[in-house]
């Protein structure tokens, strides 16, 4: 079954082909024609079969797919938060001066909503290679994030396809999640990590520029041997290893995040899913992006 709507609101008539209980898949099978769309989601720029990635956010739907969102709590009191900026100024005899401050500011309380992080595969059908979504189970327990994962299709692709499990298998062997692009060992002094990052800092406000790089340098400081840099719908995170320490730091370049501390190793790391690393507590600290970040790293790493 075919849909090529821009977004479903009834979930129910749009699987109602399903029995209820039924396992199934969502797919895009137009892959040959739209191979610029799907390496701009995440994937290599020659996709292959077995690549599955978290989309890069190109609208509302994998936005929030990617990354969450907030809920505003207005009914409840505000509550201060900071900001980073990089001041300069001048003295009267004309010498520069700069450094960073947190300037302090009132919002209403924002609670996460978790992002779905749902992923997607290449795969093969009749001599064709197709996107797909993991397998559903129709139930009214699914239906949100079913809904979801439809409305995620439609955003990126305009189309998809309903496909029945037992008519069309699919073999999910040989996964090569391509979320994150491990670096060669070594050492990654800020100079070197700069010239790899310089990219995606660029997409930042321009206010937020100084403050993302400042925090990596930072962090660069103390000299990783292991860097990890996101792709796709993780392309807002860094990873800095420390394997010595058995410390790994996952860095957030979006402003108002935090700074994650993870005790296991990256092998086990990269196997998670967005969800999975942001919302299970799985971390060893969490480091709001604050006034006292900075003390709080070097506490860690030193």
């Amino acid at each position: 079954m075919k849909i090529t709507k821009k977004r479903i609101m009834n979930i129910e008539n749009s699987i109602a082909v399903i029995r209820n209980g039924e396992e199934f898949h969502i797919a895009f099978k137009g892959f040959n024609d739209n191979l610029a769309r799907i390496q701009e989601i995440g994937f290599s720029q020659n996709p292959q079969i077995g690549e599955q990635i978290l989309p890069f956010g190109v609208g509302s739907i994998s936005r929030f797919n990617a990354n969450g969102k907030f809920l505003i709590k207005r009914n409840e009191e505000k509550e201060t938060f900071y900001i980073e900026r990089l001041w300069k100024w001048k003295d009267f005899q004309g010498n520069e001066y700069e450094k960073f401050i947190y300037i302090p500011r009132e919002r209403y309380p924002r609670e996460l909503i978790p992002p779905p992080s749902e992923e997607l595969l290449i795969d093969s059908l009749d001599d064709s290679n197709i996107i797909v979504s993991r397998a559903f189970v129709k139930n009214p327990q699914n239906f949100e994030t079913i809904k979801h994962t439809i409305n995620l299709f439609l955003e990126l692709f305009g189309e998809c396809d309903l496909i029945r499990e037992d008519y069309q298998p699919f073999v999910f062997a040989n996964i090569t999640r391509l979320n994150w692009r491990i670096l060669p060992q070594g050492t990654y002094p800020w100079d070197v990590v700069r010239d790899v990052v310089q990219d995606r800092i660029e997409r930042q406000p321009r206010g937020n520029r100084p403050v993302i790089a400042n925090r990596l340098e930072k962090i660069t400081s103390h000299n990783p041997n292991f860097v990890a840099v996101g792709q796709g719908g993780f392309s807002d995170y860094i990873v800095f290893g420390f394997p010595n320490k058995n410390i790994f730091i996952l860095e957030s370049i979006r402003s108002g995040n935090a700074t994650y501390i993870f005790g296991n190793d990256w092998v086990e790391l990269s196997k998670l899913t967005k969800a999975q690393i942001l919302n299970n507590q799985l971390q060893i600290d969490r480091v709001l992006h604050s006034p006292t970040w900075e003390t709080r790293i070097n506490n860690i790493l030193q």
